[in-house]
């Protein structure tokens, strides 16, 4: 594997940005993904939505920090967290038999979608 991606030239996070990436995940930054999760779209695979953690969130904000620092103690995310649910959705009106005809969506988990969303913060 080494070899293989010695040949290429990847690019690398410089030290500020892996510092910033490291950054402490606060409640409230959690709680302002959570804001901002749109809402009216299909559950996550284990079947919670968006307006679900907007709803209970002041339950839910204190719990999710502490799944996140585990993660990062582990150096392991949830399994729950590498996958995502594929769905084929045909085209109205449109010949069902050809691939062309389907549009994609992906199901996340939404603890995957705020700690992704988070991350893209710390590094911009």
């Amino acid at each position: 594997m080494d070899k293989f991606l010695d040949k290429y030239t990847l690019p690398r996070l410089n030290q500020e940005e892996v510092e910033s990436l490291n950054r402490a995940i606060t409640s409230s930054k959690i709680e302002a993904v959570i804001n901002i999760l749109p809402i009216k779209k299909s559950p996550s695979p284990d079947g919670f939505t968006a307006e679900f953690y907007q709803r209970y969130k002041e339950k839910l904000v204190p719990f999710i920090p502490t799944l996140f620092q585990t993660t990062e103690k582990e150096e392991l995310l949830p399994n729950s967290c590498y996958g995502a649910i594929i769905i084929l959705i045909p085209k109205p009106g449109i010949d069902t038999t050809r691939k062309e005809n389907f549009r994609t969506i992906s199901l996340m988990n939404i603890d995957a979608k705020i700690l992704n969303k988070i991350l893209a913060t710390h590094i911009q």
